[in-house]
């Protein structure tokens, strides 16, 4: 992704070329090399990443940014609506991957920041780090929805070890990113 510019060739073709490689150096054959496919995920991230899509262009994730801020009272504090984003967020992340959740929810906290007049790094950055958060699934993240079957691991196990983590994560990101991302810098 870093590279991609500078190389001049898509993130896509670079693992198709990596995939390939392995079956003509002969690491794999092609039957594993399909048998390795989790579709599964793929349609996880194609689904999610087209939901969040439509709710940009159909103007619906502009109609959730002002229900989330008419939900919160007409002078809601800016700390209130960051937490309320972070939750959010560190939330839906947990049930849908961490890209798609991201790609859904900018749009929307783009919104929420024009419409309170503030910096949008502030709302942006409450949404990519809540988006960070997901542990508590084997779905929020590509690397837990791809050890989920083969470890052996049960939905629980993740809950156990993931909800503690995002405890410490939101408790440290809510504390830290007014101090760096201000609302309305001075």
């Amino acid at each position: 992704m870093i590279f991609e510019d500078k190389i001049g060739i898509s993130l896509h073709v670079i693992g198709s070329i990596g995939a390939l490689a392995l079956v003509l150096s002969g690491v794999m054959t092609e039957k594993q090399a399909i048998k390795s496919i989790d579709m599964k995920t793929i349609f996880l991230f194609g689904g999610s990443l087209s939901l969040a899509k439509a709710l940009e262009v159909s103007g619906a994730g502009a109609v959730i940014a002002n229900t989330v801020i008419g939900a919160l009272g007409d002078n809601a504090s800016p700390t209130l609506l960051m937490i309320a984003v972070f939750m959010i967020s560190a939330v839906l992340t947990n049930f849908m991957s961490n890209t798609a959740t991201t790609a859904l929810l900018v749009p929307i906290s783009l919104s929420i920041a024009q419409a309170m007049g503030a910096d949008p790094r502030a709302v942006l950055m409450a949404t990519v780090i809540g988006g960070s958060c997901a542990y508590a699934t084997p779905i929020g993240m590509p690397a837990n929805t791809m050890v989920y079957s083969i470890g052996g691991y049960k939905f629980r196990d993740y809950v156990k070890a993931g909800l503690p983590l995002i405890v410490v994560s939101s408790i440290v990101a809510l504390i830290l990113l007014p101090i760096f991302f201000p609302f309305y810098p001075n």
